[in-house]
Formats: structure tokens, C-alpha cells, sequence
């Protein structure tokens, strides 16, 4: 099972191995690397529905620098995915929680301000 063992700045911690860059995290361990960027924009929301998660978990960053436009959630909430955004260090905690239900969830973290 996965875990996000720690998020600090520029720096995300994933099964004891660290990355120095914003990350996303699949229920069933996979890991991809984010291109940089403090929007979580309608083309990535897209991609990542493509393997039909059970929820998305968006960490903003150390002090909510990532902003998730208004259509990325009500699209959300059209399709019933529910959506947790939160600042980085509050959503490695609920992606943590939701991988022990096995509800397929996946975190897009951002490591910066």
C-alpha cells in the first residue's frame, strides 16, 4: 500500500524515496511527475479521470499557492468524484487515509509556495 511519508518545501517523500517535485500519487503506488504550474487545470483533471479514480486529492501547496478553477469542480461533482483540496501537508494525510479504504484515490501534490 502506498504513503506519502512527508511533504516540505520542494521536497515530497513517497514510500521512503524523495522527490523534489510536485507529484502524482495513484492508489495502487504508481508515481508521475507534475510539470510546475500553481493551476490544476481542466486538461489534467481530464487525464487523471482517465483511470477512473474514486477521489481526487489536490495539495495547494505549502500556503495554498495552486488554484483549482471552478469548472475542475463542478465537473467533479457532475461525475461524482469526490474532490478533497486542501494545503499539501493536510492532503498527504487524507490521501494516506483514503488508500486504507481502497477507494482508488490519487493525490496531485505541490511541493511549493
Amino acid at each position: 500500500m502506498v504513503n506519502i511519508d512527508a511533504v516540505k518545501f520542494g521536497e515530497l517523500k513517497i514510500d521512503g524515496r524523495i522527490y523534489y517535485s510536485d507529484m502524482v500519487v495513484w492508489w495502487d503506488g504508481k508515481t508521475e511527475f507534475r510539470k510546475k504550474s500553481h493551476i490544476f487545470n481542466m486538461e489534467e483533471f481530464r487525464r487523471i479521470m482517465k483511470r477512473k479514480p474514486g477521489s481526487v486529492v489536490i495539495g495547494t501547496g505549502l500556503v495554498d499557492a495552486m488554484n483549482v478553477p471552478d469548472d475542475v469542480r463542478e465537473i467533479a461533482g457532475k461525475k461524482k468524484i469526490k474532490l478533497f483540496v486542501d494545503l499539501s501537508t493536510n492532503a498527504v494525510d487524507i490521501f494516506n487515509g483514503l488508500v486504507k479504504t481502497r477507494k482508488r484515490p490519487v493525490a496531485v501534490i505541490h511541493t511549493t509556495y
